[in-house]
């Protein structure tokens, strides 16, 4: 089974760190989904939103929106994921493939 994650919406907000710096347009919550794609090519997908807190951020560690990459918010996601809640996740994707294998059909009588 073959894992993809994807950003679909971010959302922004000012934010205090702790030294009292504005972090401007910090990313506060992200909204994802997971796409798993079985070897036949079925696929499901799990959506999803994560909170995310940058005020402990310093002003060197923090990535302006402009500057941040989909691979870093997709890490910080899946920071915000227990262990138990991404294999959660897995499994219900793996039951949705399964059930969209089957195909339905509209009987002719």
């Amino acid at each position: 089974m073959n894992y993809t994650w994807h950003i679909t919406k971010l959302g922004l907000s000012d934010q205090l760190n702790q030294e009292g710096k504005l972090l401007e347009n910090a990313i506060v919550s992200v909204q994802w989904k997971c796409v798993a794609q079985d070897t036949d090519g079925t696929s499901s997908s799990y959506v999803s939103s994560s909170t995310l807190d940058a005020s402990h951020l310093s002003l060197e560690q923090f990535i302006a929106v402009n500057s941040v990459t989909s691979e870093q918010v997709i890490a910080w996601v899946k920071s915000t994921l227990s262990a138990a809640e991404q294999i959660r996740i897995n499994k219900q994707l793996e039951t949705k493939v399964e059930r969209n294998r089957v195909r339905n059909i509209k009987p002719s009588w």
